[in-house]
């Protein structure tokens, strides 16, 4: 569908076509429609097509190719390169009837002269076509008004989310590749960077199952718990909402029903704290809300394997999403890879991990990318996110190479490689 005309276009194409203009001149002096265009608008004011253009008075170019102009059109030219003019002024210039200006006036512009007439105007310059400028206002200091937490058809309000927000995934705490020293790292920059919020995309323990029992800081569920809460970073100000994975600690939901989210929020009080909110199993829909509309935020715990390319497995959650569920930003969890992409107009991020490379990541050589996100977004008036900017802030998984190399009897290869450096 091409370009709606205005009101006085329409009056211009009236007045072309009543001056015995042919839709192929007029196409030439409204270059902003087609052909096609002009045809059908003509009948739909109900004017007759005039084609005048086969007339033996019309300038045709050269079958040759090359631009051939008379006299007369020489001089147009070169009264127009001094300022603009009225048709009438140039007909009244050269003692020619207006249609015969017009007709030099399209016989140019097939001569590739840049000849514009605008009502009646006749300038060398191109006809400038309206910009609509947009607003920039809304494009700053735009943050939530209000933030719930979506869940069985019900609101519940979730209180400091702001403009910016941390977010991280896969801490597996409990695991013997845990790294507490990157956590707590990342809490240090997001409380120095005023966060208030954190979003965790689960797995925030190793749990226990026969892959990785033999892997593992603690035994038993209730010691990986309490373990958890004692070195799970705190920071004043500071809150993390969290969901579950249905790995993890999700093998002890599902091998007995306990759901370890619940568990953690309720037990935190023994250890004097509070800044810990359990969001759901799997995943969580968070609603933005501004003054005049809302965004949707979803955080999830993916599955599956991860795939040969990074971008694989967020772009088929998104595809898969049914019809009015499609999310405004999606922060997924699973992977342990890093990465910021918008599949379909989605802000999607997966959100890394703080857990060196296992055995079994070795095995099937997985990669992982150990760090965390710090985004910040911009909420429109009327709920849409028009900027959003995220920050990986990356470590690197040495720990866990020298680890493995000073476990073995090759611990002098270690200390060697100390001496030389």
């Amino acid at each position: 569908m091409g370009r709606p005309y205005t009101s006085d276009e329409i009056e211009r194409l009236r007045q072309y076509n009543a001056q015995g203009l042919s839709p192929r001149q007029i196409v030439n002096l409204m270059t902003t429609h087609s052909y096609p265009s002009i045809r059908n608008k003509l009948s739909a004011l109900g004017l007759k097509a005039h084609f005048p253009e086969t007339r033996p008075l019309m300038q045709m170019p050269p079958v040759d190719g090359e631009s051939k102009i008379n006299d007369r059109q020489e001089s147009m030219i070169s009264l127009l390169k001094k300022r603009k003019h009225t048709i009438i002024e140039l007909a009244d210039s050269f003692n020619v009837g207006p249609r015969t200006i017009k007709e030099d006036i399209v016989y140019l512009q097939n001569n590739g002269y840049v000849v514009n007439a605008k009502d009646d105007t006749v300038t060398l310059k191109p006809e400038e076509i309206p910009i609509h400028k947009i607003n920039v206002d809304k494009f700053f200091g735009g943050k939530p008004e209000k933030v719930y937490l979506l869940r069985d058809g019900k609101k519940v309000e979730i209180e400091g989310f702001n403009f910016k927000f941390g977010a991280i995934a896969d801490t597996h705490i409990g695991s013997k590749y845990e790294r507490l020293d990157v956590l707590n790292a990342l809490y240090d920059i997001f409380e120095r960077e005023g966060v208030k919020v954190v979003l965790h995309g689960g797995n925030y323990i190793d749990g226990e199952f026969r892959f990785n029992k033999h892997e593992t800081i603690t035994h038993g569920f209730d010691e990986m718990i309490d373990y958890f809460l004692k070195n799970y970073p705190r920071r004043k100000g500071i809150k993390t909402f969290f969901i579950s994975g249905d790995d993890h600690e999700g093998w002890w939901t599902q091998d007995k029903g306990i759901d370890p989210g619940k568990v953690i929020e309720e037990r935190q009080k023994r250890y004097g704290r509070d800044d810990l909110v359990y969001l759901g199993y799997q995943e969580a829909n968070l609603e933005l809300r501004s003054s005049r509309g809302s965004a949707l935020l979803k955080i999830l715990h993916g599955g599956k394997g991860t795939s040969y390319a990074d971008s694989y497995r967020t772009q088929k959650m998104v595809e898969a999403l049914q019809e009015g569920e499609k999310p405004h930003i999606m922060l997924v969890g699973h992977y342990h890879k890093s990465l910021y992409h918008t599949p379909r107009g989605v802000h999607s991020i997966l959100l890394g991990c703080t857990q060196d490379q296992t055995r079994f990541m070795r095995k099937n050589e997985i990669k992982a990318y150990v760090g965390g996100w710090l985004i910040e977004i911009n909420q429109a008036p009327t709920g849409e996110i028009n900027r959003f900017k995220p920050e990986w802030i990356q470590f690197w998984d040495k720990k866990f190479y020298e680890e493995k190399i000073t476990h073995r009897e090759g611990k002098q290869l270690v200390e060697l490689l100390k001496d030389d450096k």
